[in-house]
């Protein structure tokens, strides 16, 4: 089946690159309906409807699909879809090898082709001719003269390093036009040019051993990202970021002494509060994991020490305290690196007895020893001290269970169980199964009764109903919780046994949310929801009769309509 045709160069590739990834699941497949979850940063629901083998309509939930494009989400299922099928890979043609010229190259195989009949193609031709072609585009295209002067030139000046950052500004600003901002539609391709000029600059600086030229391109696209406004939905910023973080990585293994001296000191000055949180984890991760010579590991304690005290003094409470630990649990690690005795670590830590970091670490230190006492100690001071803080006691109740367990106090590790099904961690799954390992199977029915009636209101009680496969007690829950999320969520189990309840609910639902105007987004919704209805064991006459009301009712919606057709 021909379709690559319905989407753009760009969209293609990435949708192949989904594909590789595996990344399409649940595919199902029948005679009229393609359909598929495909998962990235969010997950999206794929739908491609056939007519006799072939496609006539296209539905994914992302929003590059809302204005009606096909997106990379489509193309990834139809890769998974089409693989191993006859005609998915590109047929080569004998009579006319330099059709291959041509191709569109989708796969390893495609490319490799496409190279060797553009190789040929270049040996076979005049070399005057190839001279002039190559100026006349070279003088058309700043970008690839500067990637081909950089390619022939063996010493690049600091004027080269300089157009590689004004190719950057210009790319800058050619995505952020008047808005200074970057949308979803733009971003890929303005990551993917960043991306060309770190390969084509910073790449070959660093090809060439220039490397502190190639650390200023770098660090320049790095402080650009940081400071960019840009929908960054796919995670574009994220592989730049990375990509930079190995090139700097690269120069610290091949620079001079002298350089990485100079390199800590820009990593060093930008620790600033200025510069968006995510990015100022690279250069913080980049100077305590590097920089291991010993020149350096008291360079790095006095830093440590003065964001210690800069953390000390912000004004929000949550900053203050994750910063504080963050910086002082590093602090702890460069002591253990100088292999520093055990009272001075204990010391340092009793400074900063009120960060809970530290006292987690300390716990930790007291476990590893094998000092159970000390450590139950300090746990219970740690409950008292960050009672407001709910996370926080569930891990400290967390570790007392873990420590009762390694000490063989049953009774208590038993009673630890209770406390965290019951109240630090209601409802949670996990413990309510280690829980119920610790009875027999006639005594457990008591007490899952026992939790079942102390659970707090906001314990999701649903889901250990599902785990004892009470399903009776399931769908009472399910009908009664308002809207469709409990309903989605529980419908293919409960569906078999209970399908005219099911669908009287899904109905009540679908009904009252069609009785309220909204926009496409809306009734794409509505339509995902009827055609769940129709899995179910009479559902389709039910879609038939809602979707026969709606169309009188409300054929004013012109959207609406247009939707109600697809299903």
């Amino acid at each position: 089946m021909n379709w690559k045709h319905l989407f753009n160069t760009h969209i293609l590739e990435r949708g192949y690159d989904y594909y590789c990834e595996n990344a399409v699941e649940n595919l199902n497949i029948s005679a009229d309906i393609v359909s598929a979850d495909v998962i990235g940063t969010e997950d999206y629901e794929v739908e491609i409807s056939l007519e006799d083998g072939e496609i006539t309509e296209l539905y994914c939930s992302c929003p590059y699909a809302d204005s009606g494009r096909n997106c990379k989400h489509m193309a990834a299922v139809l890769y998974e879809w089409t693989k191993g099928q006859s005609g998915d890979e590109e047929i080569e043609d004998k009579d006319n090898p330099d059709d291959d010229l041509f191709i569109k190259a989708h796969t390893v195989n495609a490319y490799r082709k496409k190279t060797e009949a553009i190789q040929r193609l270049v040996e076979n031709a005049d070399m005057s001719v190839v001279r002039s072609y190559l100026t006349s585009i070279l003088a058309e295209n700043e970008k690839l003269l500067l990637r081909f002067h950089s390619i022939v030139k063996e010493q690049l000046t600091e004027e080269d390093v300089e157009r590689y950052i004004a190719q950057v500004d210009d790319v800058a600003e050619n995505y952020l036009g008047s808005s200074h901002y970057i949308s979803y539609y733009d971003a890929g391709a303005f990551v993917s040019e960043l991306q060309d000029v770190l390969v084509g600059g910073a790449c070959c600086m660093i090809a060439h051993g220039q490397y502190m030229g190639a650390f200023k391109l770098i660090n320049y696209i790095f402080l650009l990202i940081g400071d960019v406004g840009m929908d960054d939905s796919d995670g574009g910023l994220a592989i730049l970021a990375d990509r930079t973080y190995e090139l700097w990585l690269e120069l610290l293994e091949n620079g001079t002494s002298d350089e990485k001296q100079e390199m800590f000191c820009w990593f060093k000055t930008h620790l600033n509060g200025s510069m968006n949180s995510c990015l100022r984890e690279y250069i913080e991760q980049i100077i305590m994991e590097e920089f291991q010579e010993e020149e350096y590991v008291q360079r790095k304690m006095t830093l440590v020490e003065e964001m210690i005290e800069k953390s000390e003094k912000m004004d929000s409470d949550w900053s203050r305290r994750y910063n504080t630990g963050k910086w002082a649990i590093r602090y702890l690690s460069l002591l253990e690196l100088q292999e520093c005795s055990q009272k001075e670590i204990e010391d340092f830590c009793k400074k900063h007895w009120e960060n809970s970091d530290v006292r987690n670490y300390y716990i930790d230190l007291c476990i590893q020893a094998k000092e159970y006492e000390s450590a139950l100690k300090t746990l219970d001071e740690s409950m008292a001290f960050d009672k407001d803080h709910k996370g926080l006691v569930s891990d400290y109740s967390k570790k007392k269970k873990e420590i009762y367990l390694l000490q063989g106090d049953k009774e208590a590790y038993i009673g630890q169980l209770w406390e965290l099904v019951l109240n630090h961690e209601a409802g949670n799954l996990e413990f309510y199964s280690e829980l119920k390992k610790q009875y027999g199977a006639e005594e457990w029915v008591k007490k899952r009764e026992e939790i079942f009636e102390k659970l707090p209101k906001y314990a999701h009680v649903e889901r250990l109903y599902k785990e004892e496969k009470l399903y009776d007690r399931l769908l009472d829950f399910v009908l009664k919780s308002p809207g469709v999320y409990e309903l989605q969520e529980y419908a293919e189990i409960l569906k078999k046994d209970y399908p005219e309840q099911i669908l009287q609910k899904y109905r009540d639902e679908v009904t009252q949310m069609a009785s309220h105007t909204g926009d496409r987004n809306k009734y794409q919704q509505l339509i995902a929801l009827l055609r769940n209805m129709k899995k179910i064991e009479g559902g389709t006459k039910i879609v038939e009769a809602v979707a026969a009301e709606w169309k009188v009712r409300y054929r004013n919606r012109p959207a609406m309509m247009d939707e109600l057709r697809k299903l």
